[in-house]
């Protein structure tokens, strides 16, 4: 049996439904509980480190806004799908030039 790409999704498509909706509100809640301790600690330490790991963190909360609107209907599943990957990139980029920055000043310390 061969099997067509072009017919195979890149993406599984949930079903809407109270648990979906559920684990989304549970997603979004949890997010912006670290993103406010992120937050904290930034205006804590003032530091480069601590505001790219807070940006990472919003970045994350975002990706729980994209799930609420692709939800409800306001996003495609073309753009949701991008959004969601672009989130991903910027996350991991963040925290990979926060890990680099302290890294590289604890060396010059």
């Amino acid at each position: 049996m061969v099997l067509s790409v072009a017919s195979t999704p890149l993406h599984a498509v949930p079903a809407s439904g109270p648990t979906l909706s559920a684990l989304l509100a549970l997603a979004a809640l949890g997010s912006v509980l670290v993103l406010a301790l992120a937050l904290a600690a930034l205006r804590r330490r003032r530091s480069l480190p601590y505001a790219l790991v807070a940006m990472a963190f919003a970045a994350l909360s975002a990706r729980a806004l994209v799930g609420a609107l692709t939800m409800t209907g306001h996003l495609g599943p073309s753009t949701h799908h991008l959004a969601e990957h672009g989130l991903d990139v910027a996350v991991v980029g963040l925290l990979v030039g926060a890990v680099y920055y302290a890294r590289t000043v604890e060396r010059e310390l």
